[in-house]
């Protein structure tokens, strides 16, 4: 290691509740500042960070003066809350030269600077392109805890969006190993592996991708990082999920949290529960669904938080799959905001997928076909077929309404293609929420009607010239068709759905 370069690379960094109750602990002592510029120094984890700004934010423009690492952590945070402006400011900071500088503060700062941009999501890809060449000129150290994945189960779409360099993965591999070594030392292991995997995958290659990345999770297993492990391992659960294999999901979703916890990590718990989420979704458990959007989901309404992507567009296809359409369009719409000055061009695609299919159901076509044609660009322009065949029969819908109206060409055959065999593996994934559930009958209407006014099985039987056995039945039938176990859900599932 270089003179002056004081930051060290440990393999598991502090956690965002031990970190924020140290910095609890020094304000309350009155040496924050001091206990920050010592602990933001060191590799922290994303949730660290995030869990930590409110401290941040207490600081005046003076208190960041001279202290390097406060300044790239609050460019960090600009960041990870989407103000892009903002992080730019302070990353400039870095540049400024201040007047007596030393040459290890120079080296310092400049080093700063460097891993700092690296992260930045505004910079172009040929800048950092040349800031990782600097950084491998320099022979600097690498820092494993650099995010990999920036929580989600990608590396192609983690910290930076790399599709557009997908079709280079596979014939670069000495040169892109070697840049991942330079960057994350041993914690690189098989991070090439599961990007080219991913990438094998979005090419729909699906045998190649599984090939690739069952041989490199036993590597990755064996190191204490676990974040390139979730990736690999959630790539090889949506391989099988998408392959018919749906019974894998959930034991693999066990098997990754189970890693994640063994190797003290933090970072993906989020995307993982979204994951899972997602599983359900297509194997039509709306009990699971809606458990994740209850009580594990984030909160939009709070500051959105970059790391959380993954799971915020896995939200908005859990608004429209229980009919809150006007939700998931104003997500949507915050999403792109932040998305696009970001270069996130595989989850703008998502986005404008999303949005697409809320106008396809609405039936306002002409937005319908001006959203929809956006995100197909963006696929084909970067071969990203399954980012959209994986959408199943609303994605067949769509598409072959799209193709009467733009014409056919071999993308949009291919991921029609792929479409439908998702939607004959899950026929019930995506659909409108009246579509899960049978018709209820004009008597079960009515009884359903009643029981929302609080009335007893005895009353409503009373009521409607019933007997007793009778309304019991149509309460059961009442249960199924919309899928719960009791009086209260059926009130409330049917408020959702528009029937009461």
């Amino acid at each position: 290691m270089k003179k002056g370069v004081n930051i060290e690379a440990v393999a598991v960094p502090v956690r965002a509740e031990a970190m924020f109750d140290r910095l609890t602990a020094a304000e309350q002592n009155g040496n924050l500042l001091e206990v920050m510029d010592a602990e933001f120094g060191k590799p922290l984890s994303m949730p660290a960070v995030w869990a930590c700004r409110s401290f941040f934010y207490k600081l005046d423009e003076k208190d960041y003066e001279g202290r390097y690492p406060l300044i790239s952590v609050r460019a960090l945070i600009e960041s990870l809350a989407g103000d892009l402006a903002e992080a730019k400011r302070y990353t400039d900071m870095l540049t400024v030269q201040p007047e007596g500088e030393s040459a290890d503060d120079g080296m310092r700062r400049r080093f700063i600077l460097l891993f700092t941009e690296l992260v930045m999501p505004y910079i172009s890809g040929a800048q950092f392109v040349r800031t990782v060449r600097t950084i491998e000129a320099m022979k600097l150290p690498p820092i494993q805890s650099l995010t990999i994945s920036a929580c989600s189960p990608s590396i192609i779409n983690g910290f930076r969006d790399f599709c557009i360099y997908g079709p280079l993965i596979e014939k670069n591999r000495h040169r892109i190993t070697a840049s991942i070594k330079s960057l994350y030392g041993t914690s690189g292991k098989g991070v090439y592996e599961t990007a080219l995997a991913e990438w094998y995958y979005q090419n729909d290659r699906c045998f190649d991708a599984l090939l690739l990345v069952a041989g490199t999770i036993p590597l990755l297993e064996a190191e204490d990082d676990a974040r390139c492990l979730f990736v690999a391992m959630a790539l090889q659960m949506k391989i099988l999920l998408m392959n018919g294999q749906s019974d894998a999901a959930e034991p693999l979703v066990s098997k990754i949290r189970a890693k994640i916890e063994k190797m003290g990590g933090e970072e993906p718990i989020s995307s993982l529960n979204a994951l899972s989420c997602r599983a359900s979704m297509y194997d039509g458990r709306m009990e699971r669904v809606e458990k994740w959007l209850e009580d594990e989901a984030p909160d939009e309404n709070e500051e959105i938080y970059m790391m959380n992507i993954y799971a915020y567009l896995a939200k908005i296809r859990c608004y429209i799959v229980t009919g809150k359409s006007m939700l998931a369009v104003v997500l949507v719409k915050r999403l792109l905001h932040i998305l696009q000055g970001g270069r996130r061009y595989m989850d703008s695609c998502e986005c404008y997928m999303l949005s697409a299919l809320i106008c396809y159901r609405e039936g306002r076509k002409e937005q319908f076909i001006e959203e929809f044609d956006t995100a197909v660009k963006i696929a084909r322009h970067r071969k990203l077929y399954r980012i959209l065949g994986d959408e199943g029969n609303c994605m067949v819908s769509m598409m072959r309404e799209y193709q009467a109206e733009k014409g056919h060409d071999e993308f949009t055959d291919r991921v029609v293609e792929i479409a439908e065999k998702v939607g004959h593996l899950f026929p019930d994934y995506l659909k409108a929420p009246h579509e899960y559930f049978d018709e209820l009958t004009a008597s079960e209407k009515s009884v359903l009607s009643l029981i929302a006014t609080g009335r007893t099985n005895d009353e409503i039987a009373d009521m409607l010239g019933r007997n007793i056995g009778t309304v019991k039945f149509h309460s059961a039938m009442i249960y199924k068709k919309l899928g719960v176990r009791n009086r209260q859900q059926a009130v409330n599932r049917a408020r959702e759905l528009g029937i009461l």
